[in-house]
């Protein structure tokens, strides 16, 4: 039976871990509207600022594939949540095993599987930036390739300290140009 081959998941690859550093006594005495955030696409980098402009946070970030890159600009945090789940990106569930049936629900055609419901991949730290949906959240991600659908990805820990960091009204200023950076496969 071939056919049940297809339905094997192998495990997700062991992903090597991105870069950060948190200075840890600059965080503890920054108030959120003292905090700024840079992106770097070029660099593929986030920084955390205080108001000297000095980093508190920096931090690997993966940004918006070729075919959905991330905006350029000034922006403000629009929105602060600890966890918010996706109405656009997720799978389709058994609702009484979680079994996972999708697993992207954007390449599937036609209407749900019968038996299931769809279920938003989490995005924990949720700080969004545009009001289409592109924001900052954790999210895994190989360092130096391109992963999401516009958002920025981190990792868990400068993610945490970045969104206690920040308030609704964080400037937020993205520069650089994702060229010479491949998709993830």
């Amino acid at each position: 039976m071939s056919s049940c081959t297809l339905l094997q998941r192998k495990p997700p690859p062991v992903l090597p871990k991105p870069v950060y550093h948190i200075d840890a006594a600059l965080a503890g005495v920054l108030k959120p509207e003292d905090s700024r955030i840079e992106i770097d696409l070029s660099r593929q980098e986030m920084r955390l600022l205080n108001a000297d402009r000095t980093p508190v946070v920096v931090t690997q970030i993966s940004t918006g594939r070729h075919g959905n890159p991330t905006p350029t600009g000034d922006f403000k945090v629009l929105e602060k949540l600890p966890t918010k789940f996706s109405n656009r990106y997720g799978k389709f569930v058994r609702p009484d095993t979680r079994e996972v049936v999708v697993w992207r629900t954007w390449e599937h055609q036609g209407p749900p599987p019968p038996g299931t419901e769809y279920e938003g991949y989490e995005m924990r730290y949720w700080l969004r930036i545009t009001w289409p949906g592109v924001g900052i959240h954790h999210g895994e991600f190989k360092p130096g390739e391109l992963s999401s659908k516009g958002c920025i990805r981190t990792p868990m820990e400068p993610q945490r300290v970045i969104w206690e960091h920040a308030r609704v009204g964080t400037p937020v200023r993205i520069t650089g140009s994702i060229q010479g950076y491949p998709d993830a496969q």
